[in-house]
């Protein structure tokens, strides 16, 4: 069971060189490879479709990103999941939701050759302000989707993950796509029978359940095994802060309880990224911080293989 961190708010900020070199003197063995950044989600709100380099062929993408594998590789990092360009939808935009599903699929391709075991793709939520959209429409929509991506998938041993959603309205924080347990597992085992065999399971993010007033545990609980991936961080229930475990009001150990019942045995992966950003702390404090994310990692892992082994 690996220990990850997310690479986004670090390598974005530090360069390369420095902000892989950071990741591994850490102790991280692997990493949440964030190229969701591939995209310019700005321009959407302008109704405009940004050029991705997941656009482009598959030698021109490895290409573009082989300096930063070759960082990767150097630090000696498993890339265990990435996360893929989002939002697929966007209110009066559905240009873009065609467009998000072909952006996938070359990112499924580049990804599979680059040895990513796990691509989190998010869904598509039903917001309050949307009556363009049903509850039912948006459900097509996101079944539409993620079997667009089956036939790409099939030919890979790479899993889409859904994630866990919230929705911003109004300083309220709103059950987004997959909050509710029943959904979520709803869509991974009906993708999978589609597809006939594993192609999609959950991203895990803790954060997100604590948003929109979740306890932890029954959660991972229901979901069982259909979880393959986690973004683990905290906050205080009022904004997705994207905080270190025990700086937030997270009970802690809900989430290793029930990772060691469901018998989890993925990579441990922290979304924290805001925990080190430069707007919070000082450039000498990230060090510190990133060796207290990866200890606390050290401390889940132990526990939940230790509970594991007493069920054996």
């Amino acid at each position: 069971m690996k220990i990850s961190i997310q690479t986004g708010g670090l390598v974005n900020y530090r360069g390369l060189e420095e902000g892989y070199r950071l990741i591994r003197e850490a102790g991280f063995e692997a990493i949440d490879w964030n190229i969701d950044s591939a995209w310019d989600s700005s321009q959407f709100k302008k109704k405009q479709l940004p050029h991705c380099i997941f656009e482009d062929s598959l030698e021109d993408i490895h290409s573009y990103y082989r300096e930063e594998l070759e960082v990767i590789r150097k630090n000696g990092l498993e890339i265990w999941q990435a996360h893929a360009p989002f939002p697929p939808y966007v209110q009066g935009f559905p240009e873009l939701n065609e467009y998000a599903i072909g952006v996938y699929k070359q990112c499924i391709r580049f990804c599979a050759g680059a040895g990513v075991r796990y691509l989190v793709v998010h869904g598509i939520s039903h917001s309050v302000n949307d009556d363009t959209q049903t509850p039912e429409s948006i459900r097509r929509m996101n079944l539409h989707l993620y079997e667009s991506l089956i036939p790409v998938l099939a030919e890979t041993e790479l899993v889409v993950c859904l994630e866990n959603l919230f929705i911003s309205h109004e300083g309220h924080m709103l059950e987004g796509v997959c909050a509710r347990p029943e959904e979520a597992c709803g869509y991974i085992d009906y993708l999978n029978e589609k597809a006939g065999k594993e192609c999609f399971a959950l991203c895990l993010d803790t954060g997100h359940l604590n948003l929109v007033g979740k306890r932890q545990k029954p959660y991972i609980l229901e979901l069982g095994k259909r979880i393959r991936a986690l973004h683990l961080h905290d906050n205080g229930g009022m904004q997705d802060e994207h905080l270190a475990p025990y700086t937030g009001n997270i009970l802690w150990r809900d989430v290793v309880d029930g990772l060691a019942e469901i018998g989890y045995d993925g990579s441990l992966n922290f979304e924290t990224f805001r925990q080190i950003s430069p707007y919070r702390m000082e450039k000498e404090m990230v060090p510190v911080w990133l060796r207290t994310i990866y200890e606390t990692g050290c401390v889940f892992r132990t526990r939940i293989e230790a509970a594991q082994g007493t069920k054996m």
